[in-house]
């Protein structure tokens, strides 16, 4: 540009300066750029033009490193664990950089949010990658890894590479057996016929309860298996002896002894100790194949009459994680995998996030928040005769009740209670159904919604004549009166001014009376209902005694009294325990109460000028073993005043029971006076560690 249009264009002229004065840039007045200025003239002061330097911008945000050297340093990485990273032809010199901004979702109303409100785990903005190779199932959604074409992690390795320390590290996560000895696998495996039976058994038996397998494509891969026993892969090996272990959990002596020449309680132990070394043979710790993960499921599930609460949790810990390292917590949909393999995994991700919620329950714990941190959807309500591998889309749900009902409404539980989470998507317990954040009308509407979807979709279709129908009907109504329990329950009005209502008072009453029935039908094993007690625990059981006794004892008297004192009869009935010379915690203090309130009905009867009830057969039960206790706790009278506590206290303190290796010994609870069941109305500790009783004494479930 010629200096002229330059002089024109910023307005410069004949000896004038470019730029102002020092002194005027200072006082920040306008100078005339003459040289002195007339400013600094008037105010005799020296003039002197200095150039003006511009002070160097700060910068505001770190430097980001650029594209391709990020991409560099990330090969150079790889190379050093020695991968081979083949020169790219594209080539760009840009090392620009835009800032990221947050996604933000769009709603229908015009207000905008941001994504992590409505993808609080960032499932939606994860670019996972799936690997699967011989029956293994890696899943990567890091960054780094899931941006390669074929990563080779550590894990995907052949379990052979693995060094000889490290072969038995699963041994390490089981509760030791009796027995030391172990026994050939291969020598183990049944005669065909007996796996033929195996197979009807868990069919009819197991299946439903625990409905992980899938029957047509898992037997097939079983008797190609049994006709190459050398050949055959280890977490195929341990599927088969979980699937032989559970089917024997479910036999009786007779059964048993026809099919294996044993008892009923060796053969289970024989496989169990199987199963296990099957197990520690698949590397449970390092695997990436489901089939072994279901292996550890159903091992789980035949163990949890053996094992303690406390070490199920854990136990159940590890299936979670190893669940998600496979990418189960992922739906098949979103990762690119085939129908058939969609819903399988579906099966396997629920079972393991329903063991993980009912283990912490009973446990009083949170569930693991990894339970929340995907997206696989419920599996459907289809036969296994419905899926087959080489299926290009998933049929249509069935109508009516299926070998899967059960568990989809073990899954519909867990959903309806995330409903009412206040804190975290992965807070799943009943206890938030008396949470005071909802109000009671909202929560006998959300019951009652649920009720009509049940009856809608299952319940109309039951067939009395089917024994899983009726199992399917007495889950699902055994369900509804629990949640209803649970709305009403008695701790939340501990230490509160507000009393119970009555009406309030009568649906809790009638909902446990109905409680204790449907447990009464399972425990009968009417119907049919005999092969599916072996996955029937007593935790409920004994809360719903807890409650209807304390109920009975405001009631004393009335219509309905004298049923509820049959019921109890047939309850007990089924657990004699509580009515021997007490042997439990959890038997003493049952026994005790029912006496208690047995007298104050006696008691009010008379009062009421009515005449006086027959004494039942099994409160003369309960007295006797209660005179025993009194009488031996007399004769070792030097060693109970010698035993820390208070007479009458419930303290944990005065009866901690003492640990062995094979559990818990509760002998010392027959010397001890518990609490009368007004101080659960009292004081909120009574139920803390009436809970811990339970626990301890009763089974998983």
């Amino acid at each position: 540009m010629p200096q002229s249009l330059m002089n024109n264009q910023f307005g410069a002229e004949d000896g004038l300066k470019k730029y102002s004065c020092l002194l005027c840039r200072q006082r920040k007045i306008k100078c005339d750029r003459h040289n002195p200025c007339s400013n600094c003239v008037k105010s005799e002061k020296q003039c002197s033009f200095v150039p003006p330097v511009r002070g160097k911008r700060k910068r505001t945000k770190p430097h980001r490193e650029g594209l391709h050297a990020k991409l560099k340093r990330y090969e150079d990485l790889l190379r050093s664990y020695g991968a081979k990273i083949e020169p790219s032809d594209d080539f760009d010199n840009s090392n620009s950089e835009t800032t990221s901004q947050p996604d933000i979702d769009i709603e229908e109303d015009g207000e905008t949010r941001s994504s992590t409100q409505s993808d609080p785990f960032g499932i939606e903005g994860t670019k996972p990658k799936l690997i699967t190779k011989e029956g293994t199932s890696r899943y990567f959604e890091s960054a780094l890894w899931s941006s390669l074409g074929d990563p080779q992690h550590p894990e995907t390795t052949a379990i052979d590479d693995m060094d000889e320390i490290n072969a038995h590290e699963s041994a390490l996560f089981f509760e030791p057996d009796h027995d030391p000895r172990s026994e050939s696998l291969e020598s183990l495996h049944p005669p065909f016929e007996v796996v033929e039976k195996l197979k009807d058994i868990y069919v009819d038996r197991v299946d439903p309860l625990i409905k992980i397998l899938h029957i047509p494509t898992f037997w097939t891969a079983l008797t190609n298996g049994l006709q190459h026993l050398q050949n055959i892969p280890r977490s195929l090996e341990a599927a088969i002896f979980a699937f032989y272990l559970s089917a024997i959990t479910t036999m009786n002596e007779q059964e048993c002894q026809s099919s294996f020449g044993i008892e009923a309680s060796l053969a289970h132990s024989r496989y169990r100790i199987a199963t296990r070394q099957a197990l520690e043979n698949a590397r449970l710790l390092s695997t990436s194949s489901p089939m072994t993960l279901q292996a550890y499921s159903l091992f789980m599930m035949c163990v949890r009459t053996t094992y303690r609460c406390d070490t199920l949790y854990i136990l159940s810990g590890m299936a979670v994680r190893l669940a998600r390292k496979m990418g189960l917590h992922r739906d098949g949909t979103s990762l690119g995998l085939s129908p058939f393999e969609t819903e399988i995994r579906r099966r396997l991700w629920w079972h393991v996030v329903h063991v993980d919620f009912r283990v912490a329950d009973v446990l009083g714990i949170k569930p693991s928040l990894d339970l929340s941190s995907g997206d696989a959807k419920i599996p459907l309500n289809i036969q296994d005769e419905d899926l087959h591998p080489d299926m290009i889309s998933l049929p249509s749900e069935s109508c009516g009740i299926t070998s899967i009902t059960l568990c989809l409404i073990r899954c519909e539980i867990m959903e309806f209670l995330r409903k009412f989470s206040t804190s975290s998507p992965g807070d799943v317990r009943w206890e938030l159904l008396y949470s005071s954040a909802f109000t009671l009308a909202k929560k006998d509407s959300a019951i009652t919604q649920i009720e009509d979807y049940w009856e809608k979709k299952y319940l109309r279709y039951c067939d009395p004549c089917n024994s899983l129908h009726i199992l399917v009907s007495i889950v699902t109504r055994s369900s509804i009166c629990k949640m209803k329990l649970f709305t009403r329950d008695l701790r939340q009005f501990v230490n509160c001014s507000v009393q119970v209502p009555d009406s309030e008072r009568n649906v809790l009453f009638e909902n446990a009376v109905k409680l204790l029935e449907y447990g009464n039908m399972m425990k009968g094993g009417s119907h049919g209902l005999d092969k599916y007690k072996w996955q029937l625990g007593t935790s409920y059981i004994w809360n719903t005694m807890l409650c209807v006794l304390i109920e009975a004892r405001h009631r004393k008297t009335g219509p309905e009294m004298g049923k509820f004192w049959e019921l109890i009869g047939i309850v007990f009935s089924h657990y004699p325990k509580v009515l021997e010379q007490p042997s439990g915690g959890v038997y003493t203090a049952l026994g005790k109460w029912t006496l208690d309130v047995w007298e104050g009905y006696v008691e009010a009867t008379k009062e009421k000028g009515l005449p006086e009830p027959s004494t039942p057969g099994y409160i003369h039960a309960l007295r006797r073993g209660r005179k025993v206790a009194t009488e031996a706790s007399v004769r070792s009278k030097d060693m109970i005043t010698s035993r820390p506590g208070t007479r009458g206290s419930f303290s944990y303190d005065r009866f901690q029971p003492q640990r062995y290796e094979g559990g818990f010994d509760f002998g010392q609870f027959e010397t001890y006076e518990f609490p009368d069941l007004h101080s659960f109305e009292t004081d909120p500790s009574e139920w803390i560690q009436w809970e811990q009783l339970v626990t301890e004494q009763s089974g998983f479930i």
